[in-house]
C-alpha cells in the first residue's frame, strides 16, 4: 500500500534513468510497480564493456551534486550511493592551446579565446541584456549579431549553443546560454516554460516547491519584467564568478548510477517487452498496458519514453489526444561519439575536465582519468561527442585537433543517440509531468532545467510531488 493506505499498480514505460529513478522511489513509497524496457535497461545512463573497455553511452558531466534532483533522490531512495569524483574545468581547445571557458567578467576580460574589442564588447553587452532584460524567445544569435565581434567570437558563441541546448545560436534561447552559465536561475525560467504552452499551465505542486508568492510575482509580471527585476543579482554572478552547482563524473562510469538503483530496487518487476500501446479502461477507472508479448492492467501510468511517440500508443487517452499536435513536433538531435583507446602516455587529454572544440563542435573527455579501471592496464579511454556529423567527419576532427588517427588506435567505438528527448531550443514544447491524477510523464523532455541526468531527475521530482500530495491538495 502506499502511504495513503491504498493498493495501487504503477505501470512505467521506459527504462531510462527517469524510469529506473520513478520506480525505485514508488516501490519504496508503497506502489506496487512494473517497468516496461524494450531494449536494455539504464538508455544513456549505461556503460558497455568491449573489447577490455567500459564505455558510455555519451560523454556525461553530472550537475548540481551539492543539492540537485538527482543526488536528493539517490539520497532518499537508494541504498547506495555513486562515489562521485570532482569533474574539473571545461576548456576550449585552440592552436595555441586549451584555455579555460570564460563565465566570469574577469575571466571574459583576461581569456585569450576572442580578440580584446570582443571582449569589450561582450561583458558590455551581457550586462546591458540583464539590465534591460530580453523575450524569452530571443535567440543567442539576436543578441550577438549586429556588434561586429569577429568570426572566432561568433563561432565560440555557436559551439557552446550546440553544448548548452543541441542547437546552433539562431535555435538556442538566450535564456539557456545565461541560465547555463549559472548568472540566472533556473527556476526564474521554469514558470514560463509551462505557462506558455496554454495546454499545461503551471501546477499548484511546482508553485509549492518553487516559491508561491515568487511564482505568483513572476507570471503577473511578464518575461521581460522578470528579467529586469532579477538584473542586479543576474550581474552580481556575472562580476563575481559566482557558480551554482557542482559536477562530477562516478567511480565505475555512468553504469554504476544506474547500478546503484537497481541494487535497490527489491519488489519491482522488469518486464524486457515493447510496449505498443495505453488504453484507458473507463470501466475498471485504470489502464490496459499491451505489450509485444502480453497486457497488463495499472492503476496509473508513468511514461518514460519519448513522449512525441505517445500519440501513436495512446490512441484514445483523451488527455493525450489534446497534447498530439505538440507532442509530435518536439524537437531532437541526435549524436555521434567517437570512443578510442590509446597508450597513457601518448594521452593528450592528461587532466580532469573536458574540452570543448570549435570547428565542428564536438566535447571531448578522458574517462580514465577518473577511474584507470575502464581501460586495460596503461590504457586511456577517451571519448568525443559530435552533433549531426557522419564518422568520417569526427575522425578529420580528431585527427585535426588531437594528431591521433583514430582508424590505428588500440580500440575503437562508434555510438549513435539521441542525447536528450527535448532540445532546449525556441519554440520547444515540454510537457508538464502530470497530464492527469493518473497519468505521468518523465524525462528530458518533461523539464527544461539543467542537461541529460540531472534533467531527467528534475522531471522525476516533480512528478513524484505531484503523486504524493495529490491527496492534500
Amino acid at each position: 500500500m502506499n502511504k495513503f493506505g491504498i493498493y495501487m499498480r504503477v505501470g512505467i514505460v521506459g527504462g531510462g534513468i527517469s524510469g529506473l529513478l520513478s520506480a525505485l522511489a514508488l516501490e519504496k513509497e508503497g506502489y506496487e510497480v512494473v517497468l516496461f524496457e524494450k531494449d536494455k535497461i539504464g538508455g544513456l545512463c549505461r556503460s558497455e564493456k568491449i573489447d577490455g573497455y567500459q564505455v558510455d553511452i555519451g560523454v556525461h558531466a553530472i550537475t548540481m551534486l551539492n543539492n540537485g534532483p538527482l543526488i536528493r533522490l539517490l539520497k532518499k531512495y537508494s541504498n547506495y550511493l555513486p562515489n562521485f569524483r570532482s569533474y574539473g574545468d571545461y576548456y576550449i581547445r585552440l592552436n595555441n592551446g586549451l584555455h579555460k571557458i570564460p563565465v566570469s567578467l574577469q575571466e571574459w576580460l583576461t581569456t585569450p579565446i576572442v580578440p580584446h574589442k570582443d571582449k569589450i564588447i561582450i561583458t558590455t553587452k551581457t550586462i546591458d541584456l540583464m539590465s534591460m532584460g530580453f523575450e524569452k524567445d530571443t535567440s543567442v544569435y539576436c543578441a550577438v549579431k549586429g556588434l561586429g565581434l569577429s568570426e572566432i567570437s561568433l563561432k565560440f558563441f555557436d559551439t557552446i549553443s550546440y553544448f548548452l541546448s543541441g542547437e546552433d545560436m539562431r535555435n538556442t534561447p538566450l535564456w539557456r546560454l545565461f541560465t547555463g552559465a549559472g548568472y540566472i536561475p533556473e527556476d526564474d525560467i521554469l514558470p514560463f516554460i509551462y505557462e506558455d504552452s496554454k495546454i499545461n499551465p503551471m501546477k499548484s505542486i511546482l508553485i509549492k516547491k518553487i516559491n508561491p508568492e515568487r511564482v505568483r510575482n513572476i507570471l503577473s509580471k511578464g518575461f521581460l519584467k522578470t528579467i529586469k527585476d532579477g538584473s542586479k543579482s543576474y550581474i552580481s554572478k556575472f562580476i563575481s564568478g559566482e557558480r551554482y552547482s557542482t559536477q562530477g563524473y562516478p567511480l565505475g562510469g555512468i553504469q554504476s548510477i544506474t547500478n546503484c538503483i537497481l541494487n535497490s530496487l527489491k519488489n519491482t518487476r522488469i518486464k524486457y517487452e515493447e510496449v505498443i500501446s495505453i488504453e484507458k479502461d473507463e470501466k475498471e477507472n485504470s489502464y490496459i498496458i499491451g505489450t509485444n508479448e502480453d497486457s497488463y492492467n495499472v492503476d496509473i501510468v508513468v511514461f518514460s519514453a519519448p513522449s512525441r511517440i505517445l500519440p501513436d500508443i495512446a490512441k484514445n487517452i483523451d488527455e493525450i489526444k489534446k497534447l498530439e499536435n505538440y507532442l509530435k513536433n518536439i524537437k531532437y538531435t541526435t549524436s555521434l561519439t567517437v570512443w578510442f583507446g590509446i597508450d597513457e602516455d601518448k594521452n593528450p587529454l592528461k587532466y580532469k575536465g573536458s574540452e570543448i572544440w570549435i570547428d565542428p563542435p564536438a566535447w571531448a573527455k578522458c574517462i580514465t582519468n577518473y577511474d584507470k579501471s575502464l581501460a586495460p592496464e596503461g590504457k586511456a579511454l577517451i571519448g568525443v561527442s559530435f552533433v549531426n556529423k557522419t564518422e568520417k567527419e569526427a575522425y578529420e576532427a580528431i585527427e585535426k585537433y588531437l594528431n591521433i588517427d583514430v582508424e590505428k588506435t588500440d580500440f575503437l567505438h562508434v555510438q549513435r543517440a539521441i542525447p536528450e528527448q527535448a532540445s532546449c531550443c525556441i519554440g520547444q514544447f515540454f510537457v508538464y509531468p502530470k497530464v492527469s491524477d493518473t497519468f505521468y510523464i518523465v524525462g528530458t523532455d518533461a523539464d527544461p532545467r539543467s542537461m541529460g541526468i540531472t534533467r531527467a531527475a528534475y522531471s522525476v521530482d516533480v512528478m513524484l510531488s505531484e503523486i504524493l500530495n495529490k491527496k492534500s491538495l
